[in-house]
């Protein structure tokens, strides 16, 4: 029961954090698009690859984490502090590069990889230039994050990020609304509102910086032999399921894409609670396996995924029995085939909880190459029948979907088998 409670105490403020985030940033979504479908699907699609790309890129925070819990479960304090550093500055060149990257590329990414062309391309690259900052930004977020989730003090995430949610509101109410700078008003707020986050989760972390940058950055070496098998796996996602997913989605009309980019908001919102569990997984297990405590990883791992399928279910529920009010917001029309993507959308995300879950568990027992292995295999071969059938014309969004649906539960499935076998193999 105590462990129960320290589960939930570490999760529920990101949980509420996250939901109230979100909710806002539909609201300001609905503000930005102007009851237009075409900027409904192109917005959506640049915030669908940012977000990717933020997973993606974010590999040295999650591999810090791992790195640090372990360190701190095993007490070593300076190696933590080293690896705090180091993951700074990598995070600080990386997202440098990616900014450096969208002011160079953006439109030419745009224009080959989703077709955009016309208004619709202009629209996106303007409101992705406006982003060009988001990967740095976020990547300090990450680190910054990471510290506080660290020492249990998560309440600070969340009323730091209400303040600059509800800050980004207000602006995108005068950009926006009042003086009209339509989707630049509403990228310039969301990127400044990001800032005010970083700075004022740094000023709660500014101790254990302060002390981090007396140390050396040795660690960076590490964080990245660490953060390679965690790229691959999170560049598989990415590429997969945002990117290819998107783009063959994208080729049956922007009505569809329109629908799945709305279907895409709710979904964010349902597997909202099942990323903050991931989280505690990350961090509880880290320093649980460091600590040599197994029992109380399984523990930990079991509390997380029964906590995700609850939270996952309910919101799924809310979300379907409302979808039609929702979607008026969008300015999406009843006659649009809203009921059947959304129902598949979200069925099909059911088993991405356990998978999420498992993933998380296995990385923070150093199996992230297992993981990396079968990810790569599976998703090469989903790539390749999904592209197959593209260039047959033979596809459509409920097979892309399904396809997708059957990658999670095979995945699932495998590492389910090996981290019970890696139990097994640590108690001996």
């Amino acid at each position: 029961m105590k462990l129960f409670k320290e589960i939930q105490k570490f999760t529920l403020p990101l949980i509420a954090n996250n939901l109230v985030q979100i909710l806002i940033n539909q609201l300001i979504l609905i503000f930005a698009i102007n009851q237009s479908v075409e900027n409904l699907a192109g917005i959506s699609t640049i915030q669908s690859l940012l977000y990717s790309f933020g997973g993606i890129l974010g590999v040295v925070a999650l591999a810090f984490n791992i790195e640090g819990g372990q360190a701190l479960g095993k007490n070593l304090n300076v190696k933590f502090l080293k690896l705090v550093k180091s993951s700074f500055i990598l995070n600080g060149l990386i997202g440098l590069g990616f900014g450096f990257g969208v002011i160079g590329l953006g439109e030419v990414f745009l224009n080959l990889v989703y077709h955009f062309q016309g208004s619709m391309l202009l629209t996106s690259t303007g409101y992705l230039l406006v982003q060009s900052p988001y990967i740095f930004l976020t990547l300090m977020l990450f680190l910054s994050s990471n510290l506080i989730k660290i020492q249990n003090k998560t309440k600070w995430i969340l009323w730091i990020s209400l303040f600059s949610t509800g800050m980004e509101l207000l602006l995108n109410i005068v950009l926006v609304k009042v003086l009209h700078f339509g989707i630049v008003g509403a990228s310039f707020s969301s990127v400044f509102s990001l800032f005010v986050m970083v700075f004022l989760q740094f000023l709660v972390v500014k101790n254990q910086m302060i002390s981090a940058f007396r140390v050396s950055a040795s660690e960076i070496k590490n964080l990245i032999k660490k953060s390679f098998p965690l790229l691959g796996q999170e560049l598989l996602e990415g590429v997969i399921f945002t990117i290819v997913i998107e783009a063959l989605i994208s080729r049956l009309g922007v009505t569809i894409l329109a629908v799945y980019a709305f279907g895409i908001q709710m979904l964010n919102i349902a597997k909202t609670p099942v990323y903050m569990y991931e989280n505690a997984v990350t961090v509880f297990v880290s320093k649980s396996y460091g600590a040599k405590n197994l029992s109380k990883s399984r523990k930990i791992i079991y509390i997380s995924l029964s906590s995700s399928i609850l939270f996952y279910c309910i919101l799924s529920i809310l979300i379907f029995i409302n979808r039609v009010t929702i979607a008026n917001w969008f300015s999406l029309s009843k006659g649009q085939d809203l009921s059947g993507m959304l129902l598949l959308m979200l069925s099909c995300s059911f088993f991405f909880v356990f998978y999420e879950i498992l993933k998380a568990s296995l990385q923070a027992i150093s199996q992230e190459k297992f993981v990396l292995k079968w990810t790569f295999i599976i998703n090469l071969i989903l790539f390749l029948v999904m592209i197959l059938f593209a260039n047959m014309g033979q596809y459509n969004f409920e097979m892309l979907y399904l396809l997708y649906a059957l990658s999670m539960i095979i995945l699932t499935i495998m590492m389910g088998i090996k981290f019970k076998s890696r139990m097994v193999l640590e108690n001996k």
